[in-house]
């Protein structure tokens, strides 16, 4: 089970691993922190981001394992692991645990934050992970989400709002009319839209459908939610996935009449009705 964390619990969750990540930190070796006294249990996993920003050797990566049980207090630390220099994601990671230590009425959720050398947090989880009680697993892979980019790469400064995603028109491959029953002369019409977009995770999200007519002119939108432009964004050129989109044009169309559709503000099409 995931859920959408509160804004005030993900805001102490972060401050308390910065706080932590900073005690650890060790810029010439690996360092990963030792399992407390005892621990006979794990949380395994592994780390990532779906933004292309390389980290530095000086990043450091903090797991945590909380009772996040009771919603109207602060969640309980039951370990944490402090990962120094971790290369590049996806990142492994294990939390041990002492086992006796927890309830199986209570609920636990692991988090991360990467914070990289110059203090910045970089990426942490929006989202809980739950794990170990009530059915859920001791392994989850973890997608973070960016907090902030790396100076390079936001030259004139940045917005939190910066990696939003953005409505954009979807690219098309085709389109078709589909005709449907009639009543006297007049027939009811779809316009099919084919278009491609990416598999990856993140990449597509179903935008808008909307017709605005203008006398015997059609004017269609198809669009996608898809990453912001930005320098960091993800990768989403493979177009590797084929979609479409049924837009209802009307039901007044007069068989032998031409109408015109234009798509996207770009593609102009002409069709005769039936």
């Amino acid at each position: 089970m995931r859920f959408v964390l509160r804004a005030s619990e993900l805001a102490g969750i972060a401050l308390a691993l910065v706080a932590g990540a900073c005690g650890y930190y060790d810029d010439t070796t690996e360092v990963v922190t030792p399992a407390a006294p005892g621990a006979d249990a794990s949380v395994r996993g592994t780390i990532t981001y779906r933004e292309r920003i390389a980290l530095t050797p000086d990043a450091v990566v903090t797991v945590q394992l909380r009772d996040t049980s009771l919603a109207d207090a602060a969640s309980v630390l039951v370990a944490e692991q402090i990962i120094s220099s971790p290369g590049q994601v996806p990142i492994e990671f294990d939390v041990r645990y002492v086992s006796d230590e927890i309830d199986d009425r209570n609920v636990y959720s692991v988090s991360a934050v990467i914070t990289e050398g110059d203090g910045r947090m970089a990426f942490t989880n929006d989202t809980a992970y739950d794990v170990i009680t009530r059915g859920n697993p001791r392994r989850v892979d973890m997608t973070l989400v960016m907090v902030e980019p790396p100076p390079e790469l936001a030259p004139d400064g940045w917005s939190p709002t910066d990696p939003d995603r953005v409505d954009a028109p979807v690219h098309v491959t085709g389109v078709e009319m589909l005709w449907e029953g009639s009543t006297g002369s007049q027939s009811s019409g779809f316009l099919r839209v084919e278009f491609a977009a990416s598999s990856e995770d993140g990449c597509y999200h179903i935008g808008r459908e909307e017709v605005v007519r203008n006398g015997d002119r059609y004017e269609v939108a198809v669009t996608a939610w898809v990453p912001a432009p930005v320098p960091w964004a993800q990768d989403c050129s493979e177009r590797d996935l084929e979609l479409d989109a049924i837009v209802h044009l009307g039901d007044r169309f007069i068989s032998g009449e031409t109408f015109e559709v234009v798509l996207n503000g770009e593609r102009t099409f002409s069709f005769i009705a039936p």
